[in-house]
């Protein structure tokens, strides 16, 4: 990542998972975990996906808004990922898709996603290991 797209990364994911009653994107570590997933494991064209869409949307807010997409307003890059979703900038559908599947992807699999957002419950029930044989009323398999 340019550090320009890497801010434009951490702005963008924080306007699809804002902080709100809990941590945000950013809070999440998603920017990064976006930046791994595309350097470490993303195919050429999953890259080119992302990589295109974010200076397509750049482009657009440079010529609606007369500045850089990380700068506008949070209404304006609200607009911007809007455009982007309904398919009117160019790559906008498939780069909204997969930017939001690891937005999404990045937040629930974060510490923040699963314990502040959402209850990570490890094992469900309790174990008691000194169960009384004689209480089993039938046996289940799986």
């Amino acid at each position: 990542f340019t550090p320009a797209q890497r801010a434009l990364v951490t702005a963008l994911s924080e306007r699809i998972l804002p902080t709100s009653d809990t941590p945000g994107a950013i809070a999440a570590g998603v920017p990064e975990y976006i930046e791994h997933m595309l350097g470490d494991w993303a195919i050429t064209d999953e890259r080119a996906t992302i990589f295109d869409g974010l200076a397509a949307i750049d482009a657009r807010s440079m010529a609606d808004y007369k500045k850089p997409a990380v700068k506008a307003s949070a209404a304006q890059q609200d607009a911007l990922l809007t455009l982007a979703m309904n398919g009117e900038l160019p790559g906008g559908t498939p780069f909204f898709e997969a930017f939001r599947q690891l937005v999404i992807t990045g937040y629930y699999t974060s510490e923040i996603g699963i314990t502040q957002e959402r209850e990570y419950l490890p094992v469900p029930g309790e174990y008691d290991g000194a169960y009384p044989y004689a209480k089993v009323k039938r046996i289940f398999s799986s």
